[in-house]
């Protein structure tokens, strides 16, 4: 049973960040910034970290395939920069030791680095035709924001969850 909270704790987060956030989000009260809650990225990110990489970055590349499905035309961005924005999570943590504030640059380092990379790869392609300018103060800071208090509010119990997980899955 314990091997399918996992997925169902991630997908269930899929389903918070699809929903629920969007009736919090600044866009109903005439607003020009866009927050967007990435919980999934930053669950991904702490399975790479605290428990596998290689497990991060099949989540990662799973629930990117399931973003890029439901949400875009264009199958493959989410599922690439999700796994990938994994793999670099849990290098860079791997020489840093981890407590809260590290956790939180290396996430923050993270979700940069995946926002970034669908921006980059929407605005080659010529789908995203927001300016860079526009990108970073109207979307990426906010988001960075939100997630950042996102990451603080989960550290101690996502970490210790997955610790523990990581402990039994090794038992095994």
């Amino acid at each position: 049973m314990i091997r399918f909270l996992l997925p169902f704790l991630t997908y269930l987060l899929f389903i918070i960040e699809s929903t629920v956030m969007q009736v919090f989000t600044p866009q109903h009260m005439d607003n020009d910034t866009v927050l967007i809650p990435r919980l999934v990225m930053i669950m991904i990110g702490f399975i790479a970290i605290y428990l596998s990489p290689t497990r991060g970055v099949v989540y990662g590349m799973v629930f990117g395939l399931l973003y890029d499905l439901i949400y875009t035309d264009l199958i493959g961005v989410y599922m690439f920069s999700m796994g990938l924005t994994a793999y670099i999570t849990a290098f860079i943590a791997r020489f840093f030791h981890g407590n809260i504030f590290v956790t939180l640059f290396i996430m923050l380092i993270g979700l940069s680095t995946f926002e970034i990379m669908v921006y980059g790869l929407y605005s080659l392609i010529g789908i995203a035709e927001v300016a860079w300018e526009t990108f970073i103060y109207q979307r990426y800071l906010p988001t960075l924001l939100l997630n950042g208090v996102f990451v603080v509010i989960v550290y101690y119990p996502l970490r210790k969850w997955l610790l523990d997980l990581s402990a039994g899955l090794q038992e095994n």
